[in-house]
């Protein structure tokens, strides 16, 4: 009787964990892959100097809106360019999941 209760138990809990796996805000690693990719590969613009994210640390995010996630971070930047030491001071910025591709991407922060 003991093991069927605990069965009964555990099913609500996984089915509560594992909704979260698809779906939610994007992790520390999503935003910190789809800020890379913003600052690395914008459309149009050639990237000489490579901009290289040292630290980054995910703060809190809001709840969705029609542009995506607004999240807030902290992260250090590297980089031969001297205008990207500017980066260091942005404080938030909207991430959504690409529908085609399925990966979070970042929205221009201006």
């Amino acid at each position: 009787m003991r093991l069927r209760w605990v069965a009964f138990a555990l099913v609500p809990v996984l089915a509560v964990g594992l909704s979260g796996c698809n779906g939610g805000e994007p992790s520390e690693s999503q935003m910190k892959d789809a800020m890379n990719d913003f600052l690395n590969h914008s459309p149009g613009q050639p990237v000489s100097d490579p901009i290289n994210i040292s630290t980054f640390k995910k703060g809190a995010c809001d709840k969705p809106d029609a542009q995506g996630y607004r999240c807030t971070f902290t992260m250090t930047v590297t980089s031969a360019n001297p205008l990207a030491q500017m980066l260091n001071n942005l404080p938030s910025a909207s991430f959504y999941k690409d529908a085609n591709s399925g990966k979070w991407m970042m929205r221009p922060p201006m």
